[in-house]
């Protein structure tokens, strides 16, 4: 039986916003910016708590390796960004896209995401624990070592991505679909695997990771 893939909203972002430059339009005193385009730059947002995005689409540009805890992300587009290092705990994020980017090492702990795709990402080593996940797609992405312990998900997918050294310890994966990913190891355990839609193949894997003898 095909799963059905989870239907996601699109961020609702006009065609046609304004491209500016960073610097010109953030205050450190009022973190909030909306309606508007970034693109080719890099940008700094030091360590600062509560940004918030709304609106905006985000084109080839680098987030230095900065702290930013409890970050608000609402209709946001990141295209060939690269977050590399950057903390993001409790991050919330609602119909936001991340589409090539880089978040290699990229801390999102305890954080909130509904509605989000991640497409041809690389999070490789990337912190997700004690994540709330509803409606969300991880597509062609790198998440070789990425943590995701004891975290929530609902409808949630994982399409063609490579999951080797993932940490699902303490995360139910029941109804989650991996059955189209790559891994030669994964973390989880027999309670949490319960459940989840995995290839004839993968099964095989588990048996043999579970300590299990096949008699042929």
């Amino acid at each position: 039986m095909k799963q059905v893939p989870v239907k996601i909203m699109e961020p609702a972002i006009p065609k046609d916003l304004p491209e500016k430059n960073f610097a010109d339009c953030f205050d450190p005193d009022e973190p909030y910016i909306e309606h508007v385009l970034f693109k080719d730059t890099a940008i700094d947002l030091g360590d600062r708590r509560g940004v918030e995005f709304t609106e905006v689409r985000f084109q080839n540009v680098t987030f230095s390796e900065a702290t930013v805890p409890q970050l608000y992300l609402r209709d946001v587009i990141f295209e060939s960004c690269d977050f590399a290092n950057v903390q993001l705990d409790e991050v919330t994020m609602k119909r936001v896209r991340f589409m090539n980017c880089r978040l290699i090492g990229t801390s999102m702990t305890e954080g909130v995401f509904e509605d989000v795709l991640f497409r041809e990402c690389n999070l490789q080593m990337a912190a997700l624990g004690f994540s709330k996940q509803k409606n969300v797609r991880y597509e062609n992405c790198r998440l070789n070592e990425a943590d995701f312990y004891t975290c929530k998900l609902k409808k949630v997918d994982f399409s063609e991505c490579e999951l080797s050294g993932i940490n699902f310890t303490g995360t139910p994966l029941k109804a989650i679909d991996i059955s189209s990913c790559r891994f030669e190891r994964i973390s989880v355990t027999l309670e949490d695997l319960k459940g989840a839609i995995v290839s004839e193949e993968q099964a095989l894997a588990f048996v043999v990771m579970l300590g299990l003898i096949i008699k042929k």
